[in-house]
């Protein structure tokens, strides 16, 4: 039970650091940035061009809405797969339905 709510936790987080990414995304973005292409797995090449077009004087800000979220998923679904490939916690992730990131 706690490994499964662990999962469960760590998920939420990915979830709620990818929401606040797309937000600061969109706002130090030209084009609008839509929902399917955060979800698949094109963050880091939107974080990329949105990063190579901000000017000196928004470091700051895209610092705090975009760099840091995007650092903490990165590290969140690392943790999160490495929780999933260990033996005990692998047996309960695959009962309960948790599959990598």
């Amino acid at each position: 039970m706690a490994v499964n709510n662990s999962l469960k936790s760590k998920k939420i987080q990915i979830q709620d650091n990818q929401f606040k990414m797309m937000e600061g995304l969109r706002a130090f973005s030209q084009s609008s940035i839509s929902n399917e292409e955060i979800k698949q797995d094109r963050i880091s090449k939107l974080y990329q061009n949105v990063k190579k077009s901000i000017q000196e004087d928004q470091l700051d800000a895209f610092d705090k809405k975009v760099r840091k979220p995007y650092q903490q998923v990165k590290l969140l679904k690392s943790e999160y797969n490495r929780l999933i490939s260990k033996k005990p916690y692998s047996f309960v992730a695959k009962i309960m339905g948790h599959k990598p990131y």
